[in-house]
């Protein structure tokens, strides 16, 4: 028996898109625990230890510039964390950020591993080609420029060991629904920006809903890069 609560709708669970805009523009936020402060030295050693970013990664984050919002260092070296644990060799990320994204999981995908990046839009889907290039990926990139919801349905079922979200959120829920079928028992889905204050705030909260409420994934949501959703696909019973 499914014994999960059910989730409020999207007024209860983020209140009015108005509300929240209000909200963030008066800076009406929780405040950290005392605890949760960050010694900003440690800070910058860690990253040089975890986060440093190659020659490659440095020219797309600059071409990229913050129109695309290529994801932080920090949160690079999570994809990478990601796509290490899952022990992944194929990966699809919908939204390309200018390749600053796909060259962090290039770093931890085994020379035989694949990365389809799709992108609907021309010219950010050639920053990204072109990071892929100067990274000299080759084969190792499938890089499609096209909208998620026409490409999207073309890819294999249970085909993928990880998934990244990170284009338009108005999209979100439906890119969900390819997500489930497209990720193989054991691997992992990470959505950014699903905390992000926009006009797209009941497209969020229906995705993060659904992925809360569905009981073939274990999901947290971190409140990071604007928002970072973390799901593990559950194996199927069939599976176990």
């Amino acid at each position: 028996m499914n014994r999960r609560a059910s989730l409020p709708g999207a007024d209860e669970l983020f209140g009015s898109s108005s509300n929240w805009s209000q909200r963030v523009d008066r800076g009406e936020e929780p405040a950290p625990n005392e605890g949760e402060q960050v010694d900003a030295r440690v800070l910058a050693g860690v990253r040089r230890l975890t986060a440093v970013e190659n020659s490659a990664l440095q020219a797309a984050r600059d071409a990229a510039g913050g129109t695309l919002h290529p994801p932080s260092p920090d949160v690079g070296a999570l994809l990478r964390w990601a796509v290490d644990t899952t022990q992944a060799q194929t990966a699809v990320e919908i939204g390309a950020a200018g390749g600053v994204s796909g060259l962090w999981m290039l770093t931890a995908l085994p020379a035989r591993g694949v990365l389809t990046s799709i992108e609907p839009d021309a010219h950010a889907h050639e920053l990204a080609s072109e990071a892929f290039r100067a990274a000299r990926a080759g084969q190792r990139v499938r890089s499609i420029q096209g909208d998620p919801a026409t490409v999207l349905p073309r890819l294999s079922d249970h085909a993928y060991d990880l998934a990244l979200l990170q284009a338009d959120p108005v999209g979100y829920p439906e890119d969900l629904e390819h997500v489930r079928r497209l990720l193989r028992p054991g691997g992992m889905l990470i959505a950014r920006g699903v905390l992000r204050a926009s006009e797209h705030i009941d497209e969020l909260a229906r995705f993060i809903q659904e992925l809360a409420e569905d009981p073939s994934f274990s999901t947290a949501v971190l409140p990071v890069d604007g928002g970072l959703a973390l799901a593990t696909r559950r194996p199927d019973r069939s599976d176990a």
